[in-house]
């Protein structure tokens, strides 16, 4: 759509009359003065990103698209207007560079299957000044990134998915947020045993240095915050003592609902310590992140959780779960051993015990994968306060 009040009316008519005058038109310069122009008008009446790529999309009768790597926003146009979403092009698309102050900004390209493409070349150069104006128009209008705490309501619509809003409330809470309609947008939990507002703002600050994208933020409660930062590479910024933290995969801002579900998921992980990461990524989890959704019932029923509880609650419990965290991801009795710092004979002799707790051997590839998943429940189901 075009940018302003006015919508679609202000450049729709305006690109009907130029196509009927491009359609008509036999000489090759009047043509080709023709397309300078067309994109000129977009340009006039501050046409927004895919208002660009649908227009040029009808134009060249093909399929367009346009990326706006400053921005995280990108769109792809059928030829009958039809979106898309965020693809990008095909390996036998036309592409051309978009640059701002001599340094790239994002790609435009066309995709077509059939048709003439004799006109592409001054379609896409002009397509990519045209999107290169908009783009440092969007920079800057948008709200300075350092304005970044949130309004915890506003960040609620989205996270919920709407719930009951309709999409004039959730477009309204995009724009107080800063962000353009579609742009993407990766989400992140933030988690701390209490006073993770104070993280927020530290984390927050460091993704804006080491970014130099936007990044809003609120914290839902003592112990759980969210940001949402403008899609591109995301930096693992140095995080507090105790604080802990999941980075999900980018999608368009309106639909960053279940992705906050997933994350919220993800940053149990990450507070498990020991073999896990501090940082987690949802990508890097895969399949492993279901088994936070395991029913509580479910899992308290299991015999071999209930046997790493009674591990946990003898005198050692703590080394013997360390012990038997390292000679799950270990090779050997003796790495696992270097690992708790215990000597090789200590180690093994507590992993006799350990095992005859458990009611198996952890010593064979089945019996560390069976360990590992007893113990991997155990902690996310509130066998370890730093999992809860």
């Amino acid at each position: 759509m075009a940018a302003g009040a006015d919508g679609p009316r202000v450049y729709a008519p305006l690109m009907q009359g130029l196509l009927r005058k491009l359609a008509s038109l036999d000489s090759d310069a009047e043509r080709g003065l023709r397309l300078i122009e067309f994109f000129d008008q977009l340009v006039m009446h501050r046409a927004d990103l895919e208002a660009v790529v649908r227009a040029t999309a009808v134009l060249a009768e093909a399929t367009a698209g346009a990326v706006d790597d400053r921005l995280g926003i990108a769109v792809s146009i059928t030829q009958d207007g039809r979106a898309l979403g965020a693809t990008g092009p095909s390996d036998h698309a036309s592409v051309h560079d978009v640059v701002v102050d001599g340094s790239g900004v994002g790609r435009v390209w066309l995709d077509r299957c059939a048709g003439s493409a004799d006109w592409d070349d001054l379609i896409l150069a002009r397509m990519a000044l045209t999107m290169a104006a908009v783009s440092g128009r969007a920079a800057a209008e948008a709200p300075p990134a350092h304005l970044g705490l949130a309004d915890p309501a506003v960040l609620q619509v989205l996270l919920r998915g709407g719930g009951g809003a309709g999409e004039a409330e959730v477009s309204r809470a995009v724009r107080l947020l800063g962000f353009a309609p579609g742009q993407l947008v990766v989400p992140i939990a933030l988690a701390a045993a209490s006073g993770v507002e104070e993280a927020l703002a530290a984390v927050r600050t460091a993704l804006v240095d080491q970014t130099g994208r936007r990044v809003v933020g609120t914290a839902l409660s003592d112990r759980l915050a969210v940001l949402l930062l403008s899609a591109g590479t995301t930096p693992e910024p140095a995080l507090p003592p105790g604080v802990v933290a999941c980075v999900g995969d980018a999608v368009p801002v309106e639909r960053c609902a279940a992705p906050w579900t997933a994350v919220r998921r993800g940053v149990r992980f990450a507070a498990l310590g020991g073999q896990w990461s501090p940082w987690q990524r949802l990508s890097a989890l895969g399949a492993v992140v279901v088994l936070a959704d395991v029913p509580e019932e479910v899992v308290q029923a299991q015999p071999d959780v209930q046997a790493v509880d009674a591990l946990a609650a003898r005198r050692g419990g703590d080394l013997d779960l360390q012990l038997l965290e390292a000679a799950c991801h270990l090779k050997s009795v003796r790495e696992a051993a270097a690992a708790v710092h215990l000597h090789h004979s200590s180690a093994a002799y507590r992993l006799d015990g350990v095992e005859a707790v458990l009611g198996f051997e952890v010593r064979t590839p089945q019996g560390r994968y069976r360990a590992r998943t007893a113990l991997l429940l155990w902690q996310l189901h509130g066998g370890s306060e730093s999992a809860r």
